[in-house]
């Protein structure tokens, strides 16, 4: 049932909501928007000029004289973004001292100001765009957020186990052979730094004397018993597993990224832990790779000694001024955008990616810091701008 979720807001988005993509006059390069008062006929277009795009004004009487300061034009865009608009002579009439930024989607307010008399004209020209009432896309589970700045972290993924720091193990030895005359542990018990483990009566002085814990932890073996002598075998060995080290095995084509101090993100079966490489050794036995030491907590006891683990390992961290989350980003026309929202308006927005990481991609161009713009659920949006055939957001 789950996977038929998508379908099913398509579905919805296709034939539940009434289109409200919008198109109007002016839409393409080729179209012209007309303005006429009195015997002043005015024609503004989006023209492209050696490879950068201005606006055009013409003038139906190609005599009627029309200084640059005589005609202005506020854009404003999606998210309350305003552009103003001046313009030069161009060939028989004006052009736009600025270029005009993708997507051409605006509401053009126009001032002419000519024989003393100022004339206003409003003009909509829309392209990847449509309208959605907000009761479909919270159901079509449609979310927005903020774009804001933050970290960019490249990833190297390694891999390796868990062990136990050597100082967090033990052997527990009789300090002078002699006979075991109690046992005060077992396997098993948790014992604290200084706990009596067991009582000796030495071979050469007859003298009875105790054997305590070096270290706390828990006492994995004994092997002797009462009325034995002891030897040079251990009498118990204690490990503490509340922390353990992970092992990373680092091959020579990722050892010029490694470096101690680098983060290191622990990922065993959905748990996830931060922490750092606190130092980085040559392996065993001539193995192709070194081991990169990073110590992990474990004091819930989920963790055991010998799991397989893999590391994250953050090779670079870079600070972006926008960012968002990759699933925002899609393709409209071929190229990359992101929807900018405003109430139940969504405009696809032209970007520019810089780097990325596997959760987050850097705008460089197309978004700015604090606009709104959709962040799950966004290839939606994308269907129903395409289906209505109102694009364009090249």
């Amino acid at each position: 049932m789950t996977k038929s979720l998508p379908i099913l807001f398509l579905l919805l988005f296709a034939f539940v909501i009434p289109l409200a993509a919008e198109e109007t006059a002016g839409t393409h390069d080729a179209k012209a928007q007309t303005f006429q008062k009195g015997n002043t006929t005015l024609s503004l277009r989006i023209a492209k000029i050696s490879g950068d795009t201005y606006l055009l004004a013409d003038f139906q009487n190609k005599h009627q004289q029309i200084a640059p300061e005589d005609l202005k034009v506020t854009l404003r865009r999606i998210g309350n973004r305003y552009e103003t608009i001046t313009f030069a002579p161009f060939e028989n009439g004006l052009r736009s001292q600025q270029t005009i930024s993708k997507p051409h989607s605006f509401t053009a307010q126009v001032v002419l100001d000519i024989d003393n008399k100022k004339y206003n004209w409003q003009w909509e020209k829309h392209e990847g765009r449509t309208k959605i009432d907000t009761t479909y896309s919270e159901k079509a589970g449609v979310t927005v957020a903020t774009a804001q700045g933050g970290e960019i972290e490249r990833h190297v993924e390694v891999y390796g186990l868990l062990t136990i720091p050597p100082q967090k193990q033990a052997s527990v030895n009789a300090r002078f052979p002699g006979i075991v005359e109690a046992l005060l542990a077992d396997v098993g018990q948790a014992v604290a730094k200084g706990d009596k483990l067991a009582r000796i009566q030495s071979n050469d002085s007859l003298q009875s004397y105790t054997v305590s814990a070096p270290i706390s932890g828990k006492i994995v073996s004994r092997n002797v018993n009462i009325g034995q002598l002891t030897g040079s075998a251990p009498i118990y060995t204690i490990i503490d597993t509340s922390t353990l080290w992970a092992e990373l095995k680092i091959f020579p084509s990722q050892r010029k990224e490694v470096a101690v101090g680098m983060p290191v993100h622990i990922l065993k079966e959905g748990m996830r832990q931060n922490s750092s490489i606190l130092s980085i050794v040559p392996s065993v036995n001539d193995q192709p790779y070194q081991i990169a030491l990073v110590e992990i907590s474990n004091k819930d006891g989920h963790l055991t000694p010998g799991d397989l683990i893999t590391g994250v390992l953050d090779v670079q961290r870079v600070l972006v001024p926008v960012r968002v989350e990759k699933q925002a980003v899609q393709k409209l026309d071929g190229k990359p955008v992101v929807f900018i929202n405003e109430g139940e308006v969504y405009q696809a927005s032209p970007v520019e990616l810089g780097i990325s990481d596997d959760r987050f991609i850097q705008i460089e161009k197309g978004l700015d810091v604090a606009q709104k713009y959709v962040l799950e659920n966004s290839y939606l949006i994308k269907a129903d701008i395409e289906k209505s055939g109102a694009s364009h957001a090249h």
